[in-house]
């Protein structure tokens, strides 16, 4: 089924329910050769909340992104979209230098660091998932989430994080055209979602959709759609469906602490503006 021009083209501000299809991003193709934004250019402060806490995720032929949402010695969660992680395969993380903030060491080998993983929530209605490292020491870099607030106006100016066809890490800035609530024929009903003016690219899915103002995740690369010939716009699940998985997995206290724990020990990061020096 297709998202109509007239149900959403024009009125993503009504909050129309419409079922749809998306087109989703995860990629198949396995690709090693994946050289990060990091190891091609220098990072800026704000980097640390975008770039640094995203990462590949693997299952099976599947590959997607995911930002690090909390990370303590031996417990790091990381948010995914839910058709990423799929299938029974087992996860695997892929940790790139720029991730433990050693892009600048000379040594290549033994990168990247491939970690076991296993998913501890899903909701395919809202296409988000989380991902759990156990036995492993805490990352440095951990993005922040965006808890309390509404959902963003229209205009709202935001940046996408990912790793586009599962060889580039990337961003774009645009904005948010407005919020919808859409069926994606995958049992759960509605669920709220947040279109941006800017398509994402294949292997972008899972990867962090950042408020530019901050640097707080406000949703999650979930696909795109085509509204009218020619004209696709982005798809991110919403805060609220983040909000919602992390309450019912039992997982949200966990994160809340684990930030304020960050916030208390760690000094003021400038604000995110997008992109990358090449």
């Amino acid at each position: 089924m297709e998202l109509s021009a007239d149900s959403a083209g024009r009125r993503f501000g009504r909050r129309a329910m419409v079922v749809v299809s998306l087109t989703a991003l995860a990629t198949f193709a396995f690709r090693a050769s994946w050289t990060s934004a990091a190891d091609r250019a220098a990072v800026r402060p704000a980097d640390n909340l975008t770039f640094r806490p995203t990462v590949l995720l693997r299952q099976g032929s599947t590959q997607g992104s995911g930002t690090v949402i909390a990370s303590a010695d031996n417990d790091t969660l990381i948010l995914t979209a839910a058709h990423v992680v799929d299938s029974d395969q087992p996860v695997v993380v892929e940790l790139h230098r720029y991730n433990l903030g050693v892009e600048s060491i000379k040594e290549r080998e033994g990168w990247p660091r491939r970690v076991a993983a296993r998913v501890v929530a899903r909701d395919p209605a809202a296409d988000v998932a989380l991902v759990r490292i156990k036995g492993m020491t805490a990352l440095p870099f951990v993005a922040r989430l965006d808890l309390d607030t509404p959902t963003p106006e229209r205009g709202t100016a935001v940046v996408s994080v990912g790793i586009d066809r599962g060889t580039d890490l990337n961003s774009w800035s645009s904005q948010v055209r407005g919020s919808i609530q859409l069926d994606m024929d995958r049992g759960g009903g509605n669920r709220p979602f947040l279109i941006t003016s800017t398509p994402p690219e294949v292997g972008r899915s899972g990867g962090g959709l950042f408020r530019a103002a901050d640097g707080l995740v406000i949703g999650v690369c979930v696909g795109r759609v085509e509204v009218r010939e020619g004209r696709r716009v982005g798809v991110f699940a919403s805060g609220a469906s983040i909000r919602r998985l992390l309450q019912e997995s039992g997982l949200l206290d966990t994160v809340v602490a684990a930030q304020a724990r960050r916030k208390s020990l760690r000094p003021r990061v400038e604000t995110t503006r997008g992109g990358v020096a090449r």
